[in-house]
């Protein structure tokens, strides 16, 4: 699919809908494989698809479309570098289990009085009550990202994990905020 930042900016913005479908039926399969390649599934091939896509269209309308090659060559650049982009950021997240399987954690814990409790839950409500439940339903009911996103009408379980992402970056910020560590939340 050789076409210039003009022709697809023109087919962009007179039908949009036949563009993203040519687009998606020239670019996916080397996009999904491209993502497969780099430690992703399916799924996240699909959703950073659909990103470029909407970074393509998105520069189109702003006449900010510079297209040195290919359409294809052109979108499968902005898929690796959102991957790549995504895989680094979550590179450096640690999961609550993970964090736990690196912090002692002593047996009479959960046996302390009720303030270092309340604390650690303070924090946890000032990321709101949709937070509270998303971060329950995944670390205390054990349930898959793709029930959590059903359940709380996202619509895919890559909606669902950014959304506990962010909930997590919440919660971080306000301990930073706070300037506290670790153990002066649950201590």
């Amino acid at each position: 699919m050789d076409v210039t930042a003009k022709d697809i900016t023109q087919q962009l913005l007179s039908d949009r809908a036949t563009a993203f479908e040519q687009l998606y039926a020239a670019c996916f399969p080397r996009a999904a494989q491209l993502v497969k390649a780099l430690g992703g599934d399916y799924d996240d091939a699909k959703d950073v698809f659909q990103d470029a896509l909407i970074i393509l269209y998105e520069k189109a309308v702003e006449g900010r479309l510079d297209i040195k090659s290919s359409a294809s060559a052109y979108i499968i650049g902005i898929v690796k570098h959102l991957w790549v982009r995504q895989r680094g950021r979550d590179a450096n997240l640690l999961s609550f289990s993970e964090l736990e399987q690196q912090i002692e954690i002593p047996h009479d814990f959960y046996q302390e009085p009720e303030p270092p409790r309340l604390r650690l839950f303070h924090f946890l409500a000032t990321a709101g009550r949709k937070c509270m439940d998303i971060l329950q339903a995944f670390y205390y009911q054990h349930l898959p990202l793709q029930e959590i996103a059903e359940e709380f009408g996202f619509s895919n379980t890559r909606s669902a994990t950014v959304q506990k992402h962010k909930c997590l970056e919440k919660i971080r910020e306000q301990v930073k905020e706070k300037s506290l560590r670790y153990e002066e939340v649950v201590e």
